[in-house]
């Protein structure tokens, strides 16, 4: 087999997995998402450091100060997928929360001082659009949008940052030490959380929280693998069908109904995403637009 052939397996399937988690966090709706957003890191936090016990991976931390803060803005951006999810559906919350290649390209213009070619901001207002249409859902007007959708927003925004914060770490430090500072501080930050929010679950509740954690570091670490063999431009995009998989996923499991509106914007705002990414191969830009709420 090819590394490119490699590289695509691996990626398609972080993004079978990232899909799973998605199902798996929508299927305990009773379970507070500090309590997911804590198991998830506290899964992560274990498997990375059996993984370094045996020498499989390397962690080696360099910018402290960056990673810690990839660690809190990372978390907040996960706890917010995990609301966004329970709270809008699988599919719409997930095309929200994926809209972060928006952010992400202008918070890099902002913080990193990259240069970002014009055609890429007629790409961001027609993504600004279409979170607008997927926002009016069948109300039909701006004073319908409620709280979770905005939320939703602000965690596509934190992911965004957060992706940034990848991008600038990866001068310094490898995947799996940016991937584990997020897991050891999320794990610090919603401790208390989860404990305060604790309720009384079933055995399979547990085992379906332990299940999200596996799958999400599964998820990742395929992706970081799948990145060593095939461009970021290719992964970007492979990862680009996870929202696409969570609307089907959403409508099949769960029942979801979309208004034409809605399926309008979501449409919208994965194929602006995919045409982020196809302008940055196009441009010869390497871009590290990378998966992470997951």
């Amino acid at each position: 087999m090819s590394d490119n052939s490699k590289g695509i397996l691996l990626t398609l399937g972080s993004v079978v997995f990232f899909a799973l988690m998605a199902v798996l966090v929508k299927a305990i709706p009773n379970v507070s998402s500090y309590q997911t957003t804590f198991f998830r890191f506290a899964i992560g936090v274990g498997i990375m450091g059996l993984l370094s016990l045996f020498g499989i991976v390397k962690l080696k931390f360099n910018d402290k100060k960056n990673l810690f803060w990839r660690g809190l803005v990372g978390g907040v951006a996960v706890y917010l997928f995990y609301l966004a999810i329970l709270e809008l559906g699988v599919g719409k919350g997930s095309v929200y929360i994926y809209s972060y290649p928006i952010f992400a390209t202008l918070f890099s213009m902002i913080i990193l001082k990259e240069k970002v070619e014009p055609v890429k901001f007629i790409v961001i207002f027609i993504s600004f659009a279409g979170l607008i249409l997927l926002s009016l859902g069948g109300k039909g007007s701006l004073a319908g949008i409620g709280l979770y959708e905005l939320i939703a927003i602000a965690g596509s925004v934190i992911t965004g940052l957060a992706v940034v914060f990848v991008k600038k770490l990866h001068d310094s430090d490898n995947s799996y030490a940016i991937f584990f500072s997020q897991c050891i501080v999320g794990f610090w930050m919603f401790l208390i959380p989860s404990g305060a929010t604790q309720a009384k679950g079933s055995v399979t509740e547990l085992l379906l929280l332990v299940l999200v954690g596996i799958v999400a570091t599964i998820g990742q670490l395929f992706m970081t693998e799948g990145y060593r063999y095939v461009n970021v431009a290719t992964g970007s995009l492979l990862q680009s069908m996870v929202p696409v998989f969570n609307l089907l996923s959403g409508w099949l499991i769960f029942h979801e109904q979309f208004s034409p509106i809605e399926m309008s914007g979501a449409f919208v705002i994965v194929s602006s995403c995919f045409a982020l990414v196809i302008i940055n191969f196009r441009i010869g830009k390497k871009t590290r637009i990378l998966k992470l709420v997951e």
